[in-house]
């Protein structure tokens, strides 16, 4: 890491999309491989098949980091106990068939969550410090123009970023953020390698946004 390096997290949910030169997320991992950057993504396991597991092969192999976002990406303050640890555990077995590593972080869907669905979880569980808004319908301008003021502000350095890999908004938003920000001193890292480069041990049942030393 160069002494005046700026990290920040990219984190991209609602994945797999599909393993395809034109999809949105292989445009988007591979923005990430041109530039020899790392990002998070939040795969959601009833969207896994046998399809689309190349698009987790690609990004395990560009060094990205796979993530759980449960089974159906559900509400799950409004199921029970049994039904919220199954969303996680039927995902986490799914994601260490098709990468060979169990995840070590997790995001709940729509940010619902309460004390007993993060406990229930089993992991640290992922949320933003900047949220691109992406979900909105936002154009891509409006999408840049969210992170760049992030940067402006400072808020960006250290931050975890909330994108969703299937918006082509999001994918062209992309291809234009990773060259500008690494010419303003960033360096893009997964969610764990951005806690790990600030020691911080990211603990289950904890919810983190920001990570900084």
């Amino acid at each position: 890491m160069m002494e005046n390096e700026k990290l920040v997290a990219f984190t991209f949910d609602d994945g797999p999309v599909e393993y395809a030169d034109d999809s949105t997320a292989m445009q988007i991992l591979r923005t990430f491989e041109k530039y020899g950057q790392q990002a998070t993504f939040f795969y959601v396991g009833e969207k896994m098949n046998a399809d689309n597991k190349k698009e987790l092969d690609f990004a395990q192999s560009i060094g990205c980091e796979a993530a759980n976002h449960t089974y159906s990406h559900c509400f799950l303050t409004k199921i029970t106990l049994e039904e919220v640890v199954e969303e996680f555990e039927k995902t986490t077995r799914l994601l260490e068939e098709y990468t060979g590593k169990i995840p070590v972080l997790a995001r709940i869907p729509f940010m619902d969550s309460n004390e007993m669905v993060d406990e229930a979880s089993g992991f640290p569980l992922i949320g933003c410090s900047v949220d691109s808004q992406d979900y909105t319908h936002n154009t891509t301008e409006e999408i840049i123009q969210r992170i760049m003021d992030a940067h402006e502000t400072g808020e960006l350095e250290n931050g975890v970023v909330l994108l969703h890999e299937p918006y082509l908004t999001t994918m062209k938003a992309v291809e234009y953020l990773v060259p500008t920000l690494i010419e303003k001193g960033y360096r893009f890292v997964t969610v764990s390698e951005l806690a790990k480069r600030n020691g911080v041990t990211l603990q289950k049942g904890k919810n983190y946004a920001k990570i900084e030393k």
